[in-house]
């Protein structure tokens, strides 16, 4: 690595953090919708509750607070995602200056504090205008993506030098977009995802990674000198029963669809063959040409960020798509963690899998926290107790470091996260910061899980403690 520096961060995305929800001349998102008009966190947690305000990170006053606090954290990097409707309120056409300078305001303020912007472009809230249009199931949308991240480029790209096209998209379009879709039809259980919709899906996907490998060779074109990346949310799969083949077949699956299916395509430009064979057999319609192929394989992306929260452990369900349930079993005692079991070692085997398989690219751990609910949230005098969390993180430090010393090209470790937020149709019952928000206020309170971090970060590489994990 040389003289790079090691980036340590933390993570958020624009619905969860900013508020500002009609400030300024923003357009509507679909999650604008989703939580004002089809209250779609009440079937999940049994309240409405909404992006509107969350932690009020647009406003100007508070976020130069907030990047106070990640000074005295000790962070050298900050990610953060835009809202597409800021910039753009119909999806494409009409640009809203103010939000422009928002976001040039914002990578000013970070700079000017030494924390470097590592910007996401798209991290689940379209333009509500272009949802309207079918979203990622138009084919239209990857011009509408490359008209977008155009326009961040030409307006940010000049003092931002890594972008990260897409936020991990198999969970966003197999599982939080199904869910929506049952809310909104009305269907009982939201977890309720088809084989179906499953196979609609495909094409979303499709369109994605379209749209990812085009935007990368737009930026190169352009001359763009920093780094263009993707974000993927990616799990090893465990047999819940290793002695049951059905299960094993199914945690193999799991990983050819999860896994696999988005680096293959981004490192190797192909689709494994069991994604092909099952999602074809779900929708004859999804339909991949050579010349998709190759899109993808001539635009390889500078760095790949690993968002890691737990391995899965899979059993054979005929109830569940393609018979993968991968959500339901966390083996560890209660209170466990609300992503799943806690397990450190599977963060080093998948980074060195990474290296042996997919070439060894830069990677960046671009999300990595847990919460494990209010017995992880006690009130202790000025601070909030979280041993659990605290815990959490620096055994997976210790893991990922650990494979970085089995050479695993590491240069990054982001947290998830900094703040409290919106956490997507969970609402606000599920806390994952390592700075406590209460929500009615926006007083922030420091946890020890800042104060475990913050001694990781000043120990630094070279003096972290790793033991074998």
């Amino acid at each position: 690595m040389g003289s790079m520096k090691f980036l340590w961060g933390a993570a958020s995305a624009a619905y969860q953090v900013e508020g500002a929800w009609q400030a300024d001349g923003k357009g509507l998102s679909n999650w604008d919708i989703y939580t004002n008009v089809y209250r779609a966190t009440e079937p999940v947690t049994g309240k409405q509750e909404t992006g509107n305000i969350a932690i009020n990170a647009y406003d100007r006053a508070q976020y130069l607070e907030d990047i106070a606090l990640m000074r005295k954290l000790g962070l050298n990097c900050y990610r953060f995602s835009l809202s597409w409707a800021r910039l753009l309120p119909d999806g494409v056409g009409r640009v809203n200056e103010a939000g422009i300078a928002h976001y040039q305001q914002f990578v000013v303020d970070l700079l000017e504090a030494g924390i470097e912007p590592v910007v996401t472009l798209y991290h689940w809230d379209l333009p509500r205008a272009l949802d309207d249009r079918g979203g990622w199931s138009n084919p239209e949308s990857i011009g509408w993506f490359r008209q977008y991240a155009s326009l961040v480029r030409e307006a940010l790209g000049a003092k931002v030098t890594k972008f990260i096209t897409f936020n991990e998209p198999f969970i966003d379009l197999f599982l939080i977009e199904p869910m929506i879709e049952n809310i909104k039809s009305g269907v009982g259980d939201p977890f309720a995802i088809t084989d179906a919709q499953y196979g609609r899906q495909a094409i979303a996907l499709h369109h994605w990674l379209l749209a990812n490998a085009l935007t990368i060779g737009d930026f190169r074109e352009a001359g763009y000198r920093g780094e263009i990346g993707v974000a993927l949310p990616l799990m090893p799969t465990i047999p819940e029963n290793p002695g049951k083949s059905a299960d094993i077949l199914s945690a193999g699956l799991g990983d050819a669809v999860i896994n696999r299916w988005c680096l293959d395509a981004l490192f190797k430009g192909r689709y494994p063959v069991e994604v092909m064979n099952s999602f074809q057999a779900l929708n004859p319609d999804f339909v991949v040409t050579e010349a998709d192929l190759a899109t993808l394989a001539a635009n390889k992306p500078d760095f790949l960020g690993v968002n890691f929260y737990a391995p899965a452990y899979v059993r054979h369900d005929p109830q569940k798509p393609l018979g993968i349930n991968w959500m339901e079993t966390n083996p560890d005692p209660a209170p466990a963690a609300y992503n799943g079991p806690v397990r450190p070692e599977y963060l080093r085997r998948l980074l060195e899998r990474i290296r042996d398989e997919y070439g060894n690219p830069p990677v960046y751990i671009t999300e990595n926290g847990a919460g494990f609910g209010p017995i992880d949230e006690a009130i202790d005098g000025d601070t909030i107790n979280d041993p659990r969390r605290a815990n959490y993180i620096r055994r997976h430090v210790e893991a990922a470091l650990k494979a970085k010393e089995n050479g695993v090209d590491l240069r990054g470790y982001m947290v998830w996260s900094l703040f409290d937020n919106f956490e997507w149709l969970q609402g606000y019952e599920r806390r994952f910061g390592i700075v406590h928000v209460d929500f009615d206020t926006q007083k922030r309170i420091p946890k020890r899980s800042f104060e475990a971090y913050r001694e990781i970060i000043a120990k630094g590489i070279e003096h972290a403690p790793i033991r074998n994990v």
